[in-house]
Formats: C-alpha cells, structure tokens, sequence
C-alpha cells in the first residue's frame, strides 16, 4: 500500500469510526447529534470527560468497542505518519501533488512510455528543445530520479487506460511507444489508439515482424532502434563521408547545424511570397532542402525560385538555431523597422 492509500485508509477510517459511534450513541442514550459527535470523539480519545445522557448495559458495551477501535486506529495512523515523517514521504506526497496538477495543465504535451536506454536519449533531447511531455514507468528508481530533476512523471504501465488517462492522453499531441517488450508496446499503442483517434503515435519495433502488428494496431510510425543502429554502422563503414556530413545536419556531437521545420502561418512574412521575393537565403542564411505542400501534403526537395508560398506550407531548412529563429520573427523585426523609420 503507497503513501497516499495509506493517508486516504486512515482518513476513511477515522471518518467511518466518527459516523459509527455518533449513529451508535444517539440510539442508545437518545440525544441528538451535537451530543453524540461530544460522546464519541471523548470515547475515542479516552480523555474522560462526563457522559451524557442516561447509560446502560449497551451503551457501556458500545463506549467499549468504540475505545478499542479507537485506539486501534490512532495507533495505526501515529506510527504510518511518524513512518512518513522519518522516510522523508511527506516532502515526496506533497511533490507528487504538484505534478499531478502540473499534469493536468498540460495540452498539446508528449508522452513517452518507458524509461529505458531508448527513452533516455528521448528525454534529453525533449528537454533540450524545451518540449512539454511526460514519462510512464514503473521503474522506482528511475521515478525518483526524474522527480528530483523536475521531470513530470506517472507511476505505473503504459498499458492501462488509468495511467494514460493520468498522462492526459486526451490532451496529448503525440505517444512514443519504447517500452522492451513488443507485447507491451502493442498493448499500448492499442489502449492510446482508442483513447484518442487524433494523437501521433511513433512505436519501437523489437523484432521484424513487429513493425506490421505495431501499424494494424494504430501506430503512425514504427521504427526499429536496433534495425537502424545496424544500418549506420554498416553505412558508416562503407560510406563514412556521406555519414559525416548527415551527423551535421541531424546535429549529432557538438555541431550547431540543425535541420527544423518553419510553418507558413496567417500574417507572416513568407504569406504569398516566392523564394525570390523572400529573399531567405540573404536575410537569415538558412538553407531550403525541401518544402511540404499544404495542398497535396507531398515534399518538394529543391523547391523553385518561383515558388509561391502557401498558408500551411512546411518549410524544411538547415542552418543554426538563432538563424531559424530569425526566420520566424522576420516579419516582426521588418514590422519594427518600419514603424522607427516611421517616427
């Protein structure tokens, strides 16, 4: 039994031990409430004060039950709270309330099902781009580390509808299955599917077949980490230029490329403008590898200079992170420089 069932067993039996004994009193010495409440709570602290009411054979009896279940349940209570106190579980109730409420404001956030090797590399990368998300695991050792770190975290597996709903599986934009066995990676992607029709779902393949089952079941992606591992290794060996040059792009080791994702929204500097008249290149330094059309959702690599940019498009480019951030907030900064000149 955790912490917190056993705060909730003691508060429950407290209130059914205080219902009990002012129910049992006012039948048997016939008073009202208020000196039933009186009765029962000086019975149950054994302090002695006088009785009310005229007394009887039963209502002895009752006083008597009523000091032993008493007893029983203070005691229980005292040594459960003194337990927290010693073990340092008060401090980790009162956390555990705050992720919880930190959980329930969450929209839009990722879940990531598991805490192993595969999950780490996840973790990290989420918090280094500063994404909303939280881990399921079962793993004390890993709940507690990530509590410590801030981490927003759910005791339990990934596999029951409870634990999701804890997640906010409703709220949540996307799921990554990383869970060891195939089985349960199945299971959850199943559970999250019929949860939530709209969420992305990427799931990891442990064996081959695993990829097929993990799509008929409502994933969107499947990936096989170890499938992948072998492939670079043997890339690596045969084509290590080529490899080298995609590590800068993906942005593995310390290199400051990174390959980002740029969307067409309403008002922005890129609405109806073609790569001429965007001039990108010249006012953010940033590289086009391809754009997503809103249209028709295919990749355009190598897009035309006079490609006009639609509400909606997807723009894929390579450079460093505060030139994609210039990118984004071009339409504002020309919007400020308009405005000085202005004055």
């Amino acid at each position: 039994m955790d912490e917190k069932r056993k705060l909730k067993f003691t508060f429950y039996s407290f209130a059914f031990l205080l219902i009990f004994g002012m129910i049992g009193y006012k039948i048997l010495l016939d008073v009202d409430f208020v000196d039933a409440f009186y009765m029962t709570v000086i019975t149950i602290s054994t302090v002695g004060f006088g009785e009310v009411g005229t007394t009887s054979n039963a209502s002895e009896m009752f006083s008597v039950l009523m000091i032993f279940l008493g007893v029983g349940v203070v005691g229980y209570a005292f040594s459960t709270v003194v337990a927290m106190f010693v073990e340092g579980k008060v401090g980790d109730l009162w956390k555990g309330s705050k992720m919880d409420r930190k959980i329930s404001a969450l929209n839009d956030h990722y879940i990531i099902c598991g805490s192993g090797e595969l999950a780490e590399v996840i973790i990290n990368k989420f918090i280094h781009e500063e994404m909303a998300f939280v881990v399921i695991t079962d793993n004390r050792e890993d709940l507690d580390d990530y509590s410590h770190h801030d981490i927003l975290v759910v005791e339990g597996h990934s596999t029951e509808e409870s634990v999701l709903e804890h997640a906010g599986i409703a709220r949540a934009k996307g799921l990554l299955a990383t869970l060891d066995s195939e089985v349960d990676n199945i299971v959850t992607v199943l559970t999250a599917r019929n949860m939530n029709k709209d969420i992305y779902i990427i799931a990891n393949s442990v064996s081959k077949s695993g990829n097929d089952k993990l799509l008929k079941v409502g994933a969107d992606k499947t990936l096989s980490a170890v499938e992948i591992s072998g492939k670079r290794m043997a890339s690596l060996m045969i084509k290590p230029n080529i490899i080298n040059f995609l590590d800068v792009v993906t942005r593995i080791g310390d290199v400051e490329l990174d390959l980002e994702e740029v969307m067409v929204y309403p008002g922005s500097y890129l609405e109806n403008k073609n790569l001429i008249e965007a001039e990108i290149p010249g006012k953010t330094g940033l590289v086009i590898l391809a754009i997503k059309q809103k249209e028709d959702g295919k990749l355009l690599f190598n897009p035309p200079v006079d490609y006009t940019f639609q509400i909606g498009d997807v723009l894929i480019v390579l450079g460093r992170e505060e030139q994609i951030d210039k990118l984004r907030h071009l339409g504002d900064e020309m919007k400020d420089d308009i405005e000085t000149e202005g004055k």
